[in-house]
């Protein structure tokens, strides 16, 4: 496990846990990890990013490591979450911020969505499964992948 995140695959969704942003090297380590995963089940993975509320906001250098993920996991990821955790103002507004960012360049359309907590995603995540996603999303939550 990083200091910086921990990640598993469970069924044919990978979760990643970020206590911080990511580094140059974590981006290479998950992708190498969404690499991996679809090669072995033959088909691309749903992906869920969950950020602690803990978590430090991204300099500009992590937010081109996050950019760089993004745009290279869509090569893996058939439909991605972010998660982003906590009720204060300043996450509140990081939430609007990210989704405002998306609608505006529609650059990650019916591919990233932003969400407050997980339980707001296992409908979704249902759907893109063809099946009911919350016992994957138990499994996660007892292996700290989801709050």
């Amino acid at each position: 496990m990083s200091a910086t995140y921990q990640s598993e695959l469970i069924d044919r969704v990978l979760f990643s846990r970020w206590h911080n942003p990511p580094t140059k090297d974590d981006v290479q380590a998950i992708m190498a990890q969404m690499e991996e995963a679809t090669q072995r089940l033959g088909t691309n993975v749903l992906y869920i990013a969950s950020i602690s509320p803990k978590a430090k906001v991204p300099d500009a250098t992590e937010r081109a490591h996050l950019n760089q993920m993004v745009a290279e996991g869509r090569r893996y990821c058939e439909q991605s979450w972010l998660v982003y955790e906590g009720t204060d103002l300043q996450h509140n507004l990081q939430r609007v911020i990210i989704s405002g960012v998306l609608i505006l360049t529609r650059t990650f359309d019916n591919y990233l969505s932003v969400a407050k907590s997980a339980d707001a995603i296992v409908k979704d995540v249902s759907t893109a499964l063809k099946r009911d996603a919350a016992p994957i999303f138990r499994q996660a939550r007892e292996r700290g992948l989801i709050a």
